[in-house]
């Protein structure tokens, strides 16, 4: 009986992992068939529909597809025991030094060392269009969440220290960007510190290190005065707990400090950037939704993790909305994030595809319909919005007319519509597509009313330039940074459980909000977070694989509670 059931569990557990190895060719296979079909100008912000488009899917696009499938299928089945194997095997070699304030200390001074060229070759930062809005909000006094407020009374700390020793924008600024890089710098260190406490191997560690001190674009973005590096700061710092809960609360354990840094690190993603509210949201309805099994966690303790999460996603919303509405602070209208719907609109219009009379002249009252041809670029909305004929005020006061008008032309034009989603999101998904102009990184200053100049104090003093070595020439598509963690999620949710997800939803939230509202269809700002964090892509699966080794040890010995 018992060789019976052994032999059924064999051949579930075997059809389960087809299931999965299925799911992710056949996912795939498809991108690429996608990607072979994308003709891009080069340039988010230029190109009309005779130049960035999507070829037909014939005949050859199918048995590219099914070509695709089986050659995956196979890679997958061949790679998987090997991979499984490595990280059984890499997963137990444990971290053993004894002198862990020296390797500390050591990696302060190689990351000083190593960042100070970057400061000084950059100074005052890069700093951003959206910065000098905020600037502006600062000097006339005014309060809105248009960009997160938060960021904006941090600029304004430093202006207003700045002028209480008498010091002009520029320094203002170069300070400002002294203290991000510092507390970067302090995030890696203890990043050091949480992988020793873990025991993370050796090796390991180095190569972990290594890449946050030497991989150019984290620098890079250290020196990025725009709201997007203190969002990726705040993503990393949250990471660390999100990693540390899940495996406390894997073996019953509720650890106050631990549930404290996950809320001060929703706190700090809900604050720094817009989006970072509905990511956070998601990611508490995730962990809510996992514990909820009563076949995980006693009553006490799911009710415990459950009251806390939903309190912390009520707070932000009571902060974020009533609380900024008594403070006075303004919020971006809501018609702002109709970036993607309003580019299906008028990707419609620009196809000449099914519009009714009626429907023309209601669109003719937010934008000329002649001119939409004219204006519409399938890659970002913001030619359309900002455009001077453009009327905003119309459709925040037609609303729900516009979601009408909306769904009756996805009824009309089905295939219009995903065409336009697919251009509209295009390089957060098709790993081809790379372009430096939707905003990369930020390494200089732009053009501005308030004298803020950079000088490049390195050249200046040395004789040659830092910048010549570490500015961009090659731009690596920010889908890469989506797929990397996704193929991940798969891998570890195949072989740990679908629990496991949990430990990257916060960069799955990050990618779905984009997909739902990006202005721009390429832009590694948006996502450069993943970037911050791509390390726990080899840390998450180790420690999955030495934990479930240790929960068994620990409910054998009766430990778990």
């Amino acid at each position: 009986m018992g060789e019976k059931l052994n032999k059924l569990f064999i051949k579930a557990n075997i059809k389960k992992e087809n299931l999965y190895n299925d799911f992710l060719s056949l996912l795939l296979s498809v991108l690429i068939v996608c990607m072979t079909r994308v003709h891009f100008s080069g340039n988010v912000w230029h190109g009309n529909i005779d130049e960035t488009y999507f070829d037909k899917f014939g005949l050859s696009a199918f048995i590219l597809g099914t070509m695709l499938f089986f050659v995956f299928r196979f890679l997958l089945k061949f790679i998987d025991i090997p991979l499984q194997n490595a990280i059984k095997k890499i997963a137990f070699y444990e971290n053993n030094e004894k002198d862990k304030k020296k390797v500390i200390c050591t990696w302060c001074i190689i990351i000083f060392i190593a960042w100070l060229p970057y400061y000084l070759s950059y100074y005052p930062g890069g700093v951003y269009a959206d910065t000098f809005m905020s600037i502006e909000y600062i000097k006339m006094g005014v309060l809105t969440n248009r960009h997160p407020f938060l960021y904006t009374m941090v600029i304004g700390f430093f202006i207003n220290l700045g002028n209480l020793f008498g010091k002009d924008l520029t320094w203002s600024i170069g300070f400002f960007t002294a203290v991000q890089m510092l507390v970067i710098e302090c995030e890696f260190v203890y990043f050091v510190s949480w992988m020793l406490h873990h025991k993370i191997s050796h090796n390991l560690r180095i190569f972990i290190s290594l890449f946050f001190v030497f991989f150019p674009l984290i620098p890079l973005y250290a020196v990025s005065v725009w709201k997007d590096t203190p969002f990726c700061m705040a993503v990393l710092f949250w990471m660390f707990f999100v990693v540390n809960l899940y495996f406390e609360i894997s073996n019953g354990i509720f650890n106050k400090k631990t549930f404290a840094g996950f809320g001060a690190g929703i706190f700090l993603t809900a604050f720094t950037r817009n989006n970072g509210i509905y990511i956070v949201s998601f990611v508490i309805f995730v962990l809510v939704t996992i514990i909820a099994k009563k076949s995980w966690l006693d009553k006490k303790l799911r009710y415990k993790i459950i009251i806390n999460s939903v309190f912390m996603a009520i707070a932000i919303y009571l902060i974020q909305g009533p609380g900024y509405k008594i403070a006075g602070i303004s919020h971006t209208d809501g018609v702002e994030n109709f970036g993607i719907p309003l580019q299906q609109i008028a990707a419609v219009v620009a196809y000449d595809g099914v519009v009714t009379e009626e429907q023309k002249e209601f669109i003719n009252n937010f934008i000329p319909y002649e001119k939409i041809k004219e204006i519409y670029t399938p890659t970002t909305v913001d030619n359309l919005k900002w455009n001077q004929e453009f009327n905003w005020n119309y459709l925040s006061m037609h609303k729900p007319e516009s979601i009408k008008l909306w769904l009756q032309l996805l009824k009309q034009n089905p295939t219009v519509y995903i065409k336009s989603y697919l251009m509209a999101t295009l390089g957060f998904w098709n790993v081809d597509i790379s372009d430096n102009s939707g905003a990369y990184v930020q390494n200089f200053v732009w053009n501005n009313g308030y004298n803020i100049v950079q000088t490049d104090y390195f050249n200046k003093w040395f004789g040659f330039s830092f910048q010549h070595f570490v500015n961009p020439r090659h731009y690596i598509s920010c889908a890469w940074f989506f797929w990397i963690f996704f193929v991940t999620t798969w891998f570890v949710v195949k072989h740990y459980g679908l629990r496991s997800c949990f430990l990257f939803m916060p960069q799955m939230g990050i990618w779905f909000t984009l997909m739902i509202a990006t202005p721009v269809a390429s832009s590694l700002r948006y996502i450069a977070s993943n970037m911050f964090t791509l390390p726990f892509v080899i840390i998450v699966p180790l420690f999955l694989e030495r934990n479930g080794i240790q929960t068994a040890q620990n409910r054998e010995n009766g430990q778990c509670r």
